[in-house]
């Protein structure tokens, strides 16, 4: 009983915690990036990554997008991953950039620019839920 009572506890610290964290995150980024201009970008290529698990090789591709910012050309490499090309190569997408650091760039698209905080505010809501389940149905929860 004590061992539920305290993985109660620990997901109602978590949960609210990650959610709320995410929140600000998410409001912070929306902030910065409506000051980031918008310029258009090509696709150039993908950076190609193996993974092997339980036997299976998985293969995962970063686009690689080239945009021109202050002046200069840049290559862009998108952190986020999708199992098969989502754009062909010599594809536009829009691209945004911090205007007083160029490098700092990113496809215009929700995925690109706020994954991290709805993972974390995904995974922080689920904690939370479980808190108010555990709350609800484990004697002497928190």
């Amino acid at each position: 009983m004590q061992d539920m009572q305290t993985t109660a506890m620990v997901f109602a610290a978590l949960g609210p915690t990650m959610t709320l964290g995410a929140v600000v995150s998410l409001l912070v980024r929306r902030a910065r990036f409506a000051r980031w201009p918008r310029g258009v970008g090509t696709v150039v290529g993908f950076r190609v990554r193996h993974s092997r698990r339980d036997g299976r090789t998985r293969t995962y591709y970063h686009p690689q997008v080239r945009y021109l910012a202050g002046g200069r050309e840049w290559l862009y490499e998108s952190p986020v991953s999708t199992s098969s090309p989502q754009r062909e190569v010599g594809a536009s997408v829009t691209m945004i950039h911090d205007p007083a650091q160029p490098q700092e760039a990113c496809i215009d698209e929700v995925a690109e620019k706020y994954f991290v905080s709805l993972l974390v505010g995904a995974i922080g809501a689920v904690f939370t839920a479980v808190a108010v389940w555990m709350h609800l149905r484990v004697p002497g929860a928190p």
